[in-house]
């Protein structure tokens, strides 16, 4: 009985459910800056990297812009949410909650303003230079995906991996209130899951959603974590520490 009270004074379950829905909000945003870049077909006529990039050279600028915009903004709102998750898992295990913070630190500060960006500042690099000089275009356009996108994935990548491996862990082990089965809920499961429909093939449904793959990662499971927290509130009751 004390286990449990010491639990539930520890957890505050309605501001972990309305910090879930602002998360939610976040990716959804996110999602909507991605289909705005994703939308589009890719030139079958071209083979390798040529081909995957050349969607873009049809995205308008407004389109741009307002991509990088939503990137901006829903980053920030999104890792309320996980902090959310954050919440759940630190009456549970100090270890996992804080390399899942770490996690949540590097999403913060290299996903929105960093990666999502820059990454649309290359493809709007890639157009202009594609309409200047088709010849170095690509060319061109990978040293500058080089020189400044790529170090920012190279500092996301591994605070992604952090994240996913504590959540994962802490869910799956028993560090959290929720059934363990709801490890399925990680934002690695959910992009695997969604990534699938790029088997349909070149359709603008289809680029658009794989653009927006992680975007659906992050939405099934902080929506996920939102549909089962009533379950996690029951769980408590049979929770021995």
């Amino acid at each position: 009985m004390q286990d449990e009270m010491k639990l539930n004074e520890n957890i505050n379950w309605n501001k972990v459910r309305l910090l879930l829905k602002i998360g939610i909000v976040g990716a959804i945003i996110i999602l909507i800056g991605d289909f705005l870049m994703g939308w589009g077909v890719k030139d079958m006529n071209l083979s390798g990297i040529e081909q995957q990039v050349s969607q873009y050279l049809t995205v308008s600028d407004g389109r741009m812009f307002w991509s990088s915009l939503s990137g901006l903004i829903g980053v920030p709102i999104a890792c309320v949410g996980h902090f959310g998750i954050y919440k759940l898992l630190k009456p549970y295990s100090q270890k996992y909650a804080k390399l899942y913070a770490i996690g949540i630190l590097g999403f913060l500060a290299f996903a929105g303003a960093g990666v999502h960006v820059s990454s649309v500042t290359s493809a709007f690099f890639y157009k202009y230079m594609t309409a200047v000089s088709p010849e170095t275009a690509l060319a061109t356009s990978m040293k500058f995906a080089s020189y400044f996108p790529l170090p920012l994935y190279i500092a996301l990548i591994p605070c992604c991996v952090i994240m996913v491996y504590a959540h994962i862990r802490a869910v799956a082990g028993g560090f959290s209130p929720y059934p363990r089965w709801c490890w399925v809920f990680s934002m690695l499961v959910g992009t695997l899951f969604v990534s699938l429909i790029s088997m349909l093939g070149n359709y603008v449904i289809v680029n658009a959603v794989m653009v927006g793959v992680f975007s659906f990662g992050n939405i099934w499971m902080l929506g996920g974590h939102l549909l089962m927290l009533s379950k996690a509130k029951e769980s408590i009751k049979n929770y021995k520490v």
